[in-house]
């Protein structure tokens, strides 16, 4: 293959990986909308498809009951069932304990879905509140490691910490919440920054602590991305 037509290949596929990466975002959100579309649907007519299931098990048991080759091979079985499904007793009393059952279903449908939507509510709050509270320790830490890179020395404290931990020490297992990944770098990021008292520690885990702006900006987009789930379910 010529230069010339490398060039136009690669332009191609570079022209692909756009559109498709363009077109994603409105894939997911279709779906998803699609998704809870259909999880609606099944919960208001969920009644309805459990009642046609079991009108179709009364109708079969029905039959079952005055077939001939059922009532030869089970006679005592099937003699005593032909007696009662063919009066209007059975049929009511089905009918009865079926819908009953299937109030009772909904209530139970209802009531798991309507906590189920409120835990997603109370676990998304709090995952942004874990996000904003160590953004604004992270963006501080960020300062300091700018003002030590400035003036090469370190501000210390009466203490003598260095970096701030604190809201990482008050969140507490919250901060499991956060994406595997996300919670791995922070656990990793933070150990550092509490062995750091004085340069030679700081120097010594530099190569770590200078990740602290990409996890800020991780942070800010897995914010961002709760924030557009919530509007859009």
């Amino acid at each position: 293959m010529t230069r010339k037509g490398k060039l136009v290949c690669h332009c191609l596929q570079g022209k692909k990986w756009l559109s498709a990466s363009l077109e994603r975002p409105f894939c997911y959100k279709s779906l998803r909308i699609l998704k809870n579309l259909i999880l609606i649907m099944v919960v208001i007519f969920s009644p309805f498809i459990i009642w046609l299931i079991l009108s179709f098990n009364r109708e079969l048991i029905v039959v079952m009951a005055n077939s001939e080759w059922f009532l030869a091979r089970f006679p005592a079985l099937f003699a005593t069932l032909s007696e009662h499904v063919n009066t209007y007793e059975f049929v009511s009393g089905f009918n009865e304990a079926a819908l009953g059952g299937l109030l009772t279903l909904f209530g139970v449908i209802v009531t798991v879905w309507y906590y189920h939507i409120t835990r997603i509510q109370e676990v998304t709050e709090k995952r942004l509140f874990v996000i904003d509270e160590l953004l604004q320790e992270l963006k501080k830490n960020r300062k300091i490691v700018l003002s030590i890179e400035q003036e090469a020395q370190i501000p210390h404290t009466k203490e003598g910490v260095l970096f701030h931990n604190e809201a990482w020490h008050k969140l507490g297992a919250d901060v499991a919440l956060l994406p595997r990944r996300i919670h791995m770098r922070l656990t990793v990021l933070y150990g550092c920054l509490g062995r750091c008292g004085s340069m030679e520690d700081y120097y010594r885990h530099k190569a770590t602590i200078e990740r602290l702006p990409g996890l800020i900006t991780s942070l800010h987009r897995y914010r961002t991305s709760l924030s557009k789930r919530d509007m859009i379910t």
